[in-house]
């Protein structure tokens, strides 16, 4: 890879994921939950074992704190910019691995194609500006499959000690899933390709060592300071437990056969035909990149779905695979062209069909159905004005880009599809992150009402959050909450003497029989199940 190239995709990855990054509060449920950690981290000096609230928090692993509190020293506290900026840095650092990995088993063409369809997948262009541990995971593993292929092509097995490393990083980050699904891909991929020697060289048993004493490295000496709860937690509930008998998130079996076509829009027309391509038509030396690609998707795939507990951002990791089989799909599209033009010209129809019919029935509904549009629109309202117009704008961009994607491709122009699809959902992902987004704290920021607590609050003054501890007002207000289990405990802390503060969802005050001994302060209007903030009366 070129200092040019590097350059170009470096300028990408912060032109797409760096815009708005702080024009938005922190949104539940992860971002202020893992700003609040990190902040805890630097303030009480648990870098060893995170704490929320005070107390040990035992769902994660650390790397993803260590990560913000980091930044924070640059930007002098744990805020908007350091909370997001480690996943757009990761997002950055995936399109430079991925654009590397393409172009060791590809070519240089593929490799443009991968990054473009990868940066601008929906899913990928969200999780590159929140503050969540998915796209350090991502970016993670995806250095470990760059050093395997690495490995691979240069004939250098050493690199394959990398790999190990790089998955060690990635259980600190999230766990054992930054090994399993890229190890046994691999091993998958050796099996398929008969390439044994490589398994072999790859000297996995060894390998596994290196990847232990990454992970133990943090592991041992936390785990002598969290006790034996944390190691029953962090260590059995949040990975075997969490895996084979979770207690939530609970989704059938085909559940990212589901959600695949959304979060990889616009390019997941192009994938049932970039697999079958791959399969049938590519052989030769790109012939061991594509069965790498579909081992890596496939085995990931089958890995989440196994168990019941389902969540989107559980496949990210495979979707470097699945931008690579699109890129090469296209490549040997172009190749061979028009051989293969159905599975440009079909796909690029549909999406233009289907982009362009969103907004013609909203204008339909809006000539036919007049009212039931209103409604929706009263819904908006706290949005501000503007809003709808703003919504309808960016949905005629994307039918323009995919219009004039279905143009080149009838003409067999690969390279203006792209172009024409990566820059039209950039541009969209951009703007709503500048414009659109913001618009959303009026429902979703706690903000507000944190620093009403904060005005009316003695520094001395207990609080309390029912019905459970919501960690943006943590964050907000700087300040650790009384902890209720229970209604009892609620009741019991409500009837402390001395002046206390009580946050409490609307709906859960109004069902209370007898009601508090306590007054209300202030409220949230914007949404009907906001809090209202409660005291002792003076």
């Amino acid at each position: 890879m070129s200092r040019g190239e590097r350059l170009l995709l470096v300028l990408l990855g912060l032109a797409l994921f760096l815009p708005g990054i702080a024009s938005r509060d922190l949104w539940n449920p992860d971002e202020p939950r893992y700003a609040e950690v990190a902040r805890e981290m630097r303030a009480d000096g648990h870098w060893l074992v995170p704490h929320l609230n005070g107390r040990i928090y035992s769902e994660k692993p650390p790397l993803h704190f260590w990560t913000i509190a980091a930044v924070s020293l640059v930007t002098g506290e744990v805020d908007r910019v350091a909370t997001r900026l480690p996943a757009a840095l990761a997002a950055t650092a995936s399109l430079l691995l991925l654009f590397g990995i393409a172009r060791r088993l590809f070519d240089l063409r593929v490799a443009w194609f991968a990054t473009l369809v990868f940066a601008t997948s929906a899913k990928i262009l969200w999780q590159g500006r929140i503050g969540q541990i998915d796209m350090l995971l991502v970016a993670l593993v995806t250095a470990a499959m760059y050093f395997f292929v690495r490995g691979l092509t240069e004939g250098r097995p050493g690199l394959y000690r990398l790999f190990f490393v790089f998955t060690g990083l990635a259980t600190l980050a999230k766990g054992p899933v930054g090994l399993l699904p890229p190890l046994l891909s691999i091993l998958a991929w050796g099996l398929i390709s008969g390439r044994r020697d490589v398994l072999r060289a790859m000297r996995i048993p060894t390998g596994l060592l290196i990847w232990a004493a990454v992970v133990l490295a943090w592991l041992l000496p936390a785990l002598l300071d969290g006790g034996a709860d944390y190691f029953r937690t962090i260590v059995l509930k949040q990975n075997l437990t969490r895996y084979a008998d979770p207690w939530h998130h609970f989704k059938p079996w085909y559940y990212y056969l589901t959600v695949i076509p959304a979060d990889f829009f616009p390019w997941s027309f192009f994938l049932p035909g970039a697999i079958w391509i791959g399969w049938k038509r590519i052989f030769g030396e790109a012939r061991r990149g594509v069965v790498l690609a579909l081992c890596w998707m496939f085995v990931t795939l089958l890995f989440f779905s196994l168990s019941p507990a389902k969540r989107t951002v559980y496949i990210l990791t495979m979707y470097p695979a699945i931008a690579l089989l699109v890129a090469a799909a296209f490549g040997e599209i172009e190749t061979t062209w028009p051989r293969l033009r159905r599975w440009l010209v079909l796909p690029a129809a549909l999406l233009a069909l289907l982009a362009t019919a969103v907004p013609v029935l909203a204008l339909v509904a809006l000539r036919l159905r007049p009212e039931r549009l209103a409604a929706k629109l009263e819904e908006l309202e706290p949005l501000g004005p503007g809003t709808p117009g703003m919504v309808f704008g960016l949905t005629l961009l994307v039918a323009a880009a995919a219009q004039l994607a279905w143009l080149a491709a009838r003409r067999g122009r690969i390279r203006q599809v792209v172009h024409a699809l990566a820059a039209g959902l950039g541009v969209v992902a951009v703007v709503a992150s500048l414009l659109l987004l913001p618009r959303f704290d009026a429902v979703k920021s706690l903000a507000p009402i944190s620093a009403r607590l904060v005005a009316e609050a003695a520094a001395g003054e207990p609080y309390a959050i029912w019905p459970r501890l919501d960690a943006p007002i943590l964050f907000h207000t700087r300040r650790y909450a009384v902890e209720l289990a229970e209604e009892a405990d609620l009741r019991a802390f409500a009837a402390r003497p001395g002046p206390l503060w009580l946050l409490i969802e609307q709906d859960d005050l109004a069902r209370l029989d007898p009601p508090l001994p306590l007054v209300e302060v202030a409220r949230e209007t914007s949404r009907p199940d906001g809090y209202a903030l409660l005291t002792t009366p003076r």
